[in-house]
């Protein structure tokens, strides 16, 4: 299991690099996560796609300049129903940005042959199993500024607990796909878009647990020092 930092910097070693960094709105989130499935079809096998919440960043090794300006407008016309920024940046300036935002967040890959997303750093995922990305492991827990942001009683009741959160947009990790309707309740709740990723059960509880026995017990020991 490769991480997504060091994959990118192989991709360097031989050649080129451009990078075409696509940051969406809020409100654009979920019609940039199909969009990537198009932008996936549209360029060559040894290119990439990596999607975080509103960020995409399509790698493009061994390319020059005028080669990447050209994959750029053809993407440029897949994103007809997404709000977006774009930029392309090249060479040792695309690898700082890339291992400035892998750092930052959880990126997925989107695979090419399926056209489904696919975690950087973990097995293939299949789509007879609802599609979502494959979340396999966590380098660390969820810091608790970003526990704050979803009530536990919602996590303990449908196991599901938050792992990332950008721009507006609260990464939850579940065992099983929501349903839109809980989805729309979730974010009618946390005021953040929300977008699924899939675990295995052993790590909901796992974080679930850790959650309880930090925050949760912080809260009750307050309560019982202020009564």
């Amino acid at each position: 299991m490769e991480r997504a930092i060091g994959y990118s910097l192989e991709l360097v070693e031989d050649g080129q690099l451009a990078l075409v960094y696509i940051q969406a709105s809020q409100r654009s989130c979920l019609a940039l996560h199909r969009a990537t499935r198009r932008i996936r079809r549209s360029i060559r096998k040894s290119d990439s796609v990596l999607l975080h919440g509103t960020n995409c960043l399509v790698l493009l090794p061994a390319t020059l300049p005028e080669g990447a300006q050209a994959v750029a407008r053809r993407i440029y016309t897949l994103l007809a129903d997404v709000e977006f920024e774009l930029q392309i940046i090249y060479d040792g300036t695309a690898v700082a940005l890339m291992q400035r935002l892998q750092v930052e967040h959880l990126f997925v890959v989107v695979e090419e042959c399926e056209a489904i997303y696919k975690p950087v750093s973990v097995m293939p995922w299949k789509s007879d199993q609802n599609e979502l990305p494959y979340l396999a492991f966590l380098s660390s827990y969820p810091a608790q500024r970003l526990l704050y942001l979803f009530p536990y009683d919602l996590a303990l009741r449908h196991r599901c607990v938050p792992v990332g959160a950008e721009r507006g947009v609260l990464t939850l990790a579940t065992c099983k796909s929501l349903d839109q309707e809980l989805v729309s309740h979730f974010h009618t709740v946390t005021q953040h878009a929300i977008f699924q990723v899939r675990c295995e059960v052993e790590m909901v509880e796992d974080v679930l647990k850790y959650w309880k026995n930090t925050i949760c017990f912080h809260k009750d020991k307050s309560a019982n020092q202020h009564a």
